[in-house]
């Protein structure tokens, strides 16, 4: 995972139970004033929606957004309101300060940031009227310039854009729901929501003065700022402005340049992201004298924006370059001795910065540059480096910031004391040893100790990891929740001075294993019965972020993967609540299939997985009608798509099909479940099966031209269904392509002196370039392990068992750095190393499937008195399948109790699991 800043936009923070009307009686007022009080006027969520009576929302159209500060939005919307509702316009704002706070955010997202106000005209006419109304009655108001539109005039706060008002809501080949335009010939075609001006070209202009034409035909020009700097690349775009590397026509030498947006990131108090980089550039004359951070080169100001041009540093940063010692086996840690000298020249740094009356505030490794030959630290990005108790913007960066600063409620707030940047030197020292961010969900109330939870944490990540062990005093008494109990720098200097004389390794004994699977089992599928919400839509659970917009009746992040698992517990478990919950959640699902706008493949974004959970839950129930609605739902399924992947397309409904054939018998399965591998087949007689089955560049889906190794989207998941249909049918053809993948992965893999394994995460990819946190199911090596392990068994051939257990001992020795998660985390790495011990009982690989739970188990967060396992991003728990609690709690079912691995052919032949896991050693 990525240490990301999560800057809090500067302003005071606005309690929503103070502000939460303002905006919303701004318009209330409004309405009454215009004798609207018959208009329709509701909550929407992140919105608010006015809209005339008899209302009908035109399906697409050119619609107008007027941009506000949190400062300005009142007032803006005191003036506009009444120009719209006098017009008879539909229009919604912002709801409350804090989503306008949220839009212009300097997190926020490129295409969306800055739309305070969406206005929804009848027809172009009516745009062109209200435009310069709306113009002048904003003229003097600030707001941020809106990216995908283009403004009115120049220089103002009303800008113009083509797009959906109802839309075309579809569901994608993808599994994920979007509103589309409707193009010329009747079809949905994609709302790009760029962060530049981009109707479609069927679209005429609204404005006759609209300058587009002309741009499109100038051939771009070489930015140049300043007169000076040549503006050679970007390095990330963010909708506070870009970062590029440009050269300095007057040095001659490369420079970094930084743009900070007029009004992004704007504050109550009347800042905005320029102050925060003009304060970085203060901060950066102050801190000169040290050489520790980038020599300033120039601040200056341009098209409303202010830029910063520094220094180049030369170098990687310490996130890169511990993550290059770590190589492939981060468990181990890096080599003791380069920890030692990191450690005290980190100690220094901070240690500098702090004799200038400074405090860092967000000390990480992304924020610190190690020279070439690794001698030398700097400081880069010091916009957040203040005075102690200075007005200053609120930076909190996950698993760095000391406790004191998560209890920070304002954007804007005092810096505090130098003692933050101890707990996250300590912090930093943890990635050092291990590669690892050391991230902790708070507890819901009462919590545990934030200090008592880490020192678990070290304790279990320092097995094996000598670096780990000398540092782990250090750490854990930098990192102390209480400020004042935390080691100074003088004593954290000495402790590093005395280690040539060595500090006792702390031994971390056994770990009851079982009984802590058994207590997450527990509480985590009890979380899931209480959390199903079976009045809600579209489903029982909720998700978060992209699953939000995805099919909730799917696997990956809908109820038919929770229900999947809950069907197992069921089984393994018992119960009458989970039984209950099964029977209300499957009878949902089914409901919630037959409203699907269509039917897709995939195995966990289509219908297949879901018929397959179904299924399964009729098993349980003895329901046999469920189970009649389960095989219709199966026997829609496509068996022709573009798509070969397993995820979204045709190798995973194979699966499906060959799942439902094994559980049913029934002969239309194998039939269908043959045409979906003479489709696989079809496309490697095309030029697919050269090593690959890429997903056509034509293909209407975000994944088009992708091709892959892995068990998701690439090679060997396609394989691996090729290989289960040729061995059910004896079809010679899916066998011998089976097999072709299984050359094409021993020839590409990239196995390095330890016999640990890499695989290129996409064709034509250097190997060796890999991250190493390049493990997962999805893309990586568990899921290719997932496929050899399968093709060995069928074939013998020792070469690819051979790489089968380099995989298994890659994902061992590689548990502390990825979430539980099964598909990009540690349960996918578990159930690979599981199906390895059901092929080869004696190869030691239960051992390391217990290594990976007790990792697992080491990220547990307490939610209403039940300890539950952290999603893929370590910041939440949701009961997803697939990135979330569910797979998870999948996994460990399997581990404890034994049973076939969910949702992927089986293995023929295998020994039964073990019925319980035992302890965990040093």
């Amino acid at each position: 995972m990525s240490g990301t800043a999560h800057a809090v936009p500067m302003g005071r923070h606005t309690p929503r139970s103070a502000d939460g009307r303002i905006l919303e009686d701004v318009v209330r007022a409004a309405a009454d004033r215009c004798g609207a009080s018959h208009w329709r006027l509701r909550a929407d969520g992140f919105w608010f929606r006015v809209l005339p009576p008899q209302h009908a929302d035109r399906v697409q159209g050119w619609k107008l957004h007027v941009s506000a500060t949190p400062l300005s939005a009142p007032l803006v919307l005191a003036r506009v309101a009444p120009i719209l509702i006098e017009h008879r316009c539909a229009f919604k704002f912002a709801r409350t300060l804090e989503e306008v706070f949220e839009l212009v955010s300097m997190r926020a997202s490129r295409g969306s940031g800055g739309k305070f106000v969406t206005v929804y005209p009848d027809d172009d006419e009516q745009l062109r009227v209200l435009a310069p109304l709306l113009d002048e009655a904003t003229y003097e108001l600030p707001g941020p310039a809106v990216l995908s539109d283009r403004p009115v005039r120049a220089g103002s706060h009303v800008f113009y854009r083509y797009g959906a008002f109802r839309g075309v809501r579809v569901l994608t080949n993808d599994g994920t729901y979007e509103v589309r335009l409707q193009g010329p010939d009747g079809a949905a075609v994609k709302d790009n929501r760029d962060a530049w001006f981009n109707p479609p070209p069927w679209v005429p202009r609204p404005f006759p003065q609209d300058p587009a034409s002309a741009a499109a035909r100038v051939r771009p020009q070489a930015v140049l700022l300043a007169g000076r700097f040549e503006v050679r690349a970007a390095i990330r775009h963010a909708n506070r402005g870009g970062v590029y590397r440009a050269l300095d026509r007057e040095s001659g030498a490369n420079v970094i340049v930084k743009q900070a947006r007029a009004h992004v990131g704007s504050a109550l108090a009347g800042l905005d992201a320029r102050d925060v980089l003009r304060h970085e550039a203060a901060m950066l004359e102050r801190l000169a004298p040290t050489g520790l951070t980038p020599h300033l080169v120039s601040v200056f100001e341009a098209q409303d924006s202010v830029f910063l041009a520094e220094e180049l540093v030369a170098g990687q940063s310490l996130e890169q370059w511990t993550l290059g010692l770590l190589g492939r086996a981060a468990d181990r840690g890096i080599d003791a001795q380069d920890a030692r000298r990191t450690a005290l020249m980190l100690v220094d740094l901070v240690a500098r910065v702090h004799e200038h009356g400074l405090v860092l505030r967000d000390l990480k490794p992304g924020n610190v540059m190690v020279s070439e030959d690794g001698a030398v630290l700097r400081l880069i990005d010091p916009e957040y480096v203040a005075v102690p108790g200075t007005p200053s913007v609120v930076a909190r960066t996950p698993g760095y910031c000391a406790p004191e600063q998560r209890q920070e409620s304002d954007r804007y707030a005092p810096a505090p004391r130098p003692s933050v940047d101890l707990y996250a030197l300590g912090a930093t020292l943890c990635f050092v040893a291990t590669g690892a961010h050391p991230y902790l969900i708070l507890d819901e109330e009462p919590r545990r100790a934030t200090q008592q939870r880490l020192v678990a944490l070290l304790r279990k990540m320092a097995r094996g990891n000598a670096a780990l062990h000398r540092l782990l005093p250090l750490i854990c008494g930098l990192m102390r929740d209480e400020p004042g109990e935390r080691w100074d720098l003088g004593r954290a200097r000495g402790f590093l001075d005395a280690w040539p004389a060595g500090e006792p390794l702390i031994a971390s004994g056994a770990t009851d294993l079982a009984g802590e699977c058994d207590r997450v089992l527990r509480d985590g599928v009890d979380h899931l019965c209480a959390s199903a919400d079976f009045d809600a839509r579209p489903g029982p659970w909720r998700s978060s972020g992209f699953g939000e917009s995805t099919d909730r009746c799917s696997v990956q992040h809908g109820t038919a993967g929770v229900l999947l698992v809950l069907a197992r517990a069921a089984a393994l478990l018992g119960g009458d609540r989970v039984l209950e919950t099964v029977d209300r959640a499957a009878r949902a699902l089914a409901d919630g299939v037959e409203r699907l706008p269509r039917i897709l493949p995939g195995l966990l974004f289509g219908s297949s997985g879901t018929a397959v959970a179904l299924h399964a839950a009729a098993g349980v129930l003895g329901d046999d009608r469920l189970a009649g609605r389960a095989i219709d739902l199966a026997l829609r399924v496509p068996v022709d798509w573009p798509n070969p992947d397993v995820c979204h397309g045709l190798a995973g409904a194979g699966i499906g099909q060959l799942l439902m054939w094994q559980a049913t018998g029934d002969p239309r399965f194998e039939e269908r479940a043959m045409r979906c591998a003479r489709g696989l087949i079809a496309a490697a007689d095309r030029g697919a099966g050269d090593g690959y089955w890429p997903i056509p560049r034509d293909f209407d889906s975000e994944l088009a031209g992708l091709a892959q190794p892995g068990f998701g989207h690439g090679l060997a998941g396609v394989a691996a269904f090729l290989l289960a249909a040729g061995r059910h049918s004896g079809d010679e053809r899916c066998l011998e392509l089976a097999r072709g993948a299984g050359r094409t992965l021993v020839a590409e893999a990239a196995v390095d002196g330890d016999g640990l394994v890499l695989w290129p995460n996409s064709r034509g990819e250097d190997p060796d370039a890999v991250n190493f946190m390049r493990m997962h199911w999805c893309s990586g090596v568990s899921g290719i392990g997932t496929f050899l392990v399968r093709l060995w068994q069928a074939t013998g051939d020792e070469r690819i068992g051979a790489l089968a257990r380099q995989a298994a001992a890659t994902v061992a020795v590689n548990r502390w750095q990825h979430s539980p998660a099964l598909c990009h985390g540690l349960a996918g790495s578990g159930e690979f190393l599981l199906d390895l011990h059901e092929a080869d009982p004696g190869g030691g690989h239960l051992a390391g499937a217990e290594a990976v739970a007790d990792a697992m188990l080491a990220r547990t967060v307490r939610r209403e008195g039940r300890l539950l396992l952290a999603d893929d991003s370590l910041m939440d728990v949701v009961p997803d399948y697939a990135t979330g609690l569910a797979g998870a709690l999948g996994f460990l079912l399997r581990l404890r109790f034994g049973a076939s691995r969910l949702l992927t052919p089986p293995l023929a032949g295998a020994a039964r699991l073990p019925q319980s896991a035992g302890a965990v050693t040093a």
